[in-house]
């Protein structure tokens, strides 16, 4: 991992990634496959990892697969003072459906195109950037949303669910800028 031998709480010895599914699905401490004509009836399978909601009367569930549209803010960090003037704010953007088209960073007014870096994927983050200006001192909201090739938009909020999986709601990131 990163260069260097896969460690114990990682799933050392192997570890079997699903590429654009959220980590659940990720097998750790692997050390053999076993091909199987039916779905695997497992605890966590069968009972944990399932979005389940209330639609109306009904209960509805879903298992937990492809990872939600979503952008986050790297950059600056929670709390952090920035100087009033040109600011550069960055983040990392993935969709497990269709590669990023763009993020969207809002810093208390109109939201504005960030610009992606690097080659779009649906198996990697995209990095993304914008230098924008903030002329008023005192604390700022920042706020980053994600749209990708499959036509998802990160929601305001996210869709509550039994367990809290996918949460994949607007970031807000609170810094103060000084004079």
């Amino acid at each position: 991992m990163n260069g260097e031998p896969l460690p114990i709480h990682h799933g050392f010895p192997l570890r079997l990634i699903v590429p654009s599914w959220y980590a659940v699905a990720s097998v750790k401490w692997l050390t053999d496959i076993e091909l199987i004509e039916q779905p695997f009836v497992g605890h966590f399978q069968m009972e944990k990892y399932w979005y389940e909601w209330r639609r109306g009367s009904e209960d509805a569930r879903e298992p937990v697969t492809r990872m939600q549209v979503r952008a986050l803010i790297t950059e600056p960090n929670q709390g952090s003072e920035s100087e009033r003037g040109d600011i550069t704010i960055r983040g990392v953007a993935w969709s497990g459906v269709a590669p990023i088209e763009r993020v969207e960073v809002n810093t208390g007014g109109a939201w504005h195109q960030a610009n992606l870096i690097g080659e779009p994927s649906r198996q990697a983050w995209q990095r993304w950037e914008l230098v924008t200006r903030i002329d008023a001192s005192g604390p700022a909201m920042l706020r980053a949303r994600a749209m990708d090739r499959a036509g998802r938009v990160q929601p305001e909020h996210a869709e509550w669910n039994r367990l809290g999986y996918g949460n994949n709601s607007i970031q807000e990131v609170a810094i103060r800028v000084g004079d």
